[in-house]
């Protein structure tokens, strides 16, 4: 039998190559130690993490922004992510479930995309106590089905054991979910997005999907069915940022994510963002991050 991998061992040097780890129902649970140390992944966007820090400290870069998570905290990692770690202190402790997006949502009702953006801006959560020990008890309930034996029926496998491992992990990575939707602006107040909220989030969720190939402005305004000023002044009224400062903001993520794929040269990048050509790629890349691509690479890989 093929043995789990622990996510220390999880080699995937590219985005969506979690197939070998993830077990028959799209997820696997690991806890993480010192002894554990996450080099280099690339978390794609059909695969999310969702960790708690049971004690101890780590630090870490998602992309480019250094984070710190300590005891008590959460970290969800639910898009496309470099992830390099730092330092781990000796008594770090925690319980991380790896899982794809459709075991956690069912395809009718995915995670709406404001709470998507929140998590992408803000990876990590300063959890309430008794939160944590309601996760780790389910965590731990999850670990023992998975290894639970039954001498007397070893020759009739119990039906129940991937159900019961499965909804725990559901309901595990479900749980921080909704604590990250709790910290939503719209969520605090108690209002429901606007009409124009909704056209910023619709717009968004757009942009992300598309923007490598379409920079159109009036490819997304018809897509909204409405013109490109009235996305124009929606989009600096709600969010303080012009239409063409978002498309920046979603290129350079993507750039960064591309760029530190080591699989990947600079005029592959280059050509998957829909740029005429490396020159151009690189003269913009640097007019918003302030280095070369080139600079940027060894930067990180020299952290």
């Amino acid at each position: 039998m093929k043995q789990k991998k622990e996510i220390s061992d999880i080699q995937a040097p590219i985005a969506g190559s979690w197939e070998d780890t993830l077990n028959k129902d799209g997820f696997f649970a690991s806890a993480i130690d010192p002894k554990m140390t996450i080099s280099r992944r690339i978390w794609g966007g059909n695969t999310s993490c969702c960790l708690i820090c049971l004690q101890g400290k780590a630090s870490f870069n998602l992309d480019a922004i250094q984070y710190e998570l300590k005891a008590g905290d959460a970290l969800i990692i639910d898009s496309d992510f470099f992830l390099l770690s730092r330092e781990v202190s000796k008594d770090f402790k925690a319980y991380a479930i790896v899982a794809t997006k459709f075991f956690l949502f069912a395809p009718a009702n995915p995670a709406s995309f404001d709470l998507h953006f929140y998590i992408m801006r803000h990876p990590t959560l300063r959890l309430p106590k008794a939160t944590l020990q309601y996760l780790s008890q389910i965590f731990e309930m999850l670990k023992a089905k998975e290894t639970e034996e039954e001498p007397e029926f070893q020759f009739f496998p119990n039906p129940f054991i991937r159900h019961i491992t499965s909804q725990l992990a559901r309901v595990f990575c479900l749980e921080i979910y909704d604590h990250y939707r709790k910290e939503l602006p719209i969520a605090k107040v108690g209002v429901k997005p606007s009409t124009k909220e909704n056209i910023v989030l619709r717009f968004l969720q757009l942009l992300r999907e598309n923007v490598e190939k379409e920079r159109r402005i009036t490819f997304y305004s018809s897509a909204l069915d409405i013109t490109p000023q009235y996305l124009a002044t929606i989009l600096k009224k709600v969010t303080g940022l012009s239409t063409n400062q978002w498309m920046h903001i979603l290129i350079i993520e993507k750039a960064k994510h591309l760029l530190l794929n080591e699989n990947k040269s600079i005029q592959e990048v280059a050509k998957i963002l829909n740029y005429p050509d490396q020159s151009t790629f690189g003269k913009m890349f640097k007019a918003e991050i302030g280095l070369s691509p080139i600079q940027f690479k060894k930067e990180i890989n020299n952290r």
